[in-house]
């Protein structure tokens, strides 16, 4: 796994998410489009995003799904089965540097555990590693890096308190190009 350099974002460096917020802006956009959820359809802007952008059947871990009642625990139903991931570059960022390209992987499985964490690294290298050119891009949204340069990561997940989207897991990466 790769590390974007986060000096730009000390929050990030200092531990201190709380102070990573939208821009004025961002939140004003933000806050025009939750308006725009039908509540009597959706509970929350969580279901709105996994049901209508997302795309999933349901909120459901696939391994809790698909080996329902069976003699199998928990752990070893999450080993045969992956969880339901997407990711899409995030539609309300926080303020980066225009280098940096922020993206938001959406889950039905806490992915932060210490457990998931394997999963989630070989996750992003697959996605996120350029393959060559435009054909083998792993994830549609990701740019190409600049001549002689490959791509480095960071993520980080929000602790609960802090989260605009509560009910589906999510983390943010951000990505850029190194030499």
């Amino acid at each position: 796994m790769a590390f974007v350099d986060t000096s730009h974002l000390l929050c990030l460096d200092s531990n201190s998410l709380h102070v990573l917020r939208r821009t004025d802006k961002g939140q004003f956009e933000y806050e025009q489009w939750q308006t725009g959820i039908d509540r009597a359809k959706y509970k929350n802007a969580g279901e709105y995003i996994a049901f209508q952008i997302l795309k999933w059947p349901c909120l459901t871990d696939p391994a809790e799904e698909a080996i329902a009642g069976t003699e199998s625990t928990l752990s070893e139903r999450q080993q045969a089965i992956g969880p339901r991931l997407t990711l899409r570059l995030n539609h309300f960022p926080f303020p980066v540097e225009e280098s940096i390209q922020y993206f938001v992987l959406w889950s039905t499985r806490d992915m932060s555990t210490p457990e998931e964490r394997d999963r989630l690294d070989k996750y992003l290298n697959a996605k996120l590693t350029w393959q060559g050119n435009d054909s083998n891009l792993q994830s549609p949204e990701l740019l190409a890096p600049g001549p002689e340069k490959h791509k480095e990561w960071f993520y980080f997940v929000n602790p609960p308190e802090l989260r605009s989207i509560a009910t589906v897991h999510h983390i943010h990466i951000f990505v850029r190009d190194v030499k």
